[in-house]
């Protein structure tokens, strides 16, 4: 549980960390990664618009924003995100060009897939919550006051009705 709820608010933290991370290894990297320091200015700016867009549809939830704490699905799925983020800032950081380019492309991906897990569990949060709104329609509520059993006519089977009883 605990760690559900640190997750919660690490997003927070992780929306200026992580992309600054990746920024501050391209300035202490020993020596430029050539053509691919275009896509780490485009990368850290991509991040942070990620992150953004995967809070909002998170704590669009509203088990996540009365709980404050995310589902384990969420914990996996960000966790290995950051990871890959900040693995990705070290090779950036060693000018690892190669390595740096795949943990990029992983880290697009990963940046998609993360989206696309946060809104699957909106979508099942909504469905759940539309659900338990038309079963309560179903119910027919009684009006207050109080109820006699008389019995009606004669038929095949016993009919019980229930009448207000008169003020």
């Amino acid at each position: 549980m605990w760690l559900r709820r640190a997750f919660y608010w690490v997003q927070l933290a992780a929306i200026i960390v992580l992309p600054s991370w990746i920024m501050i290894a391209r300035g202490i990297s020993p020596s430029g990664l050539g053509t691919q320091d275009l896509l780490v200015f485009l990368a850290w700016p991509a991040l942070t618009v990620s992150m953004i867009v995967v809070l909002g549809v998170t704590w669009a939830r509203k088990s996540v924003r009365t709980t404050k704490t995310l589902s384990w699905t969420d914990v996996i799925s960000l966790g290995s995100w950051y990871l890959i983020a900040i693995v990705y800032g070290i090779f950036v950081a060693r000018s690892a060009e190669l390595a740096a380019g795949l943990t990029g492309g992983l880290l697009a991906l990963a940046s998609l897939a993360v989206f696309a897990v946060a809104v699957w569990q909106l979508m099942i949060a909504a469905r759940r919550r539309v659900e338990t709104v038309f079963a309560s329609l179903d119910h027919v509520a009684l009006p207050q006051g109080e109820y006699r059993a008389t019995r009606a006519a004669p038929t095949d089977g016993d009919v019980i009705r229930i009448d207000p009883a008169e003020r």
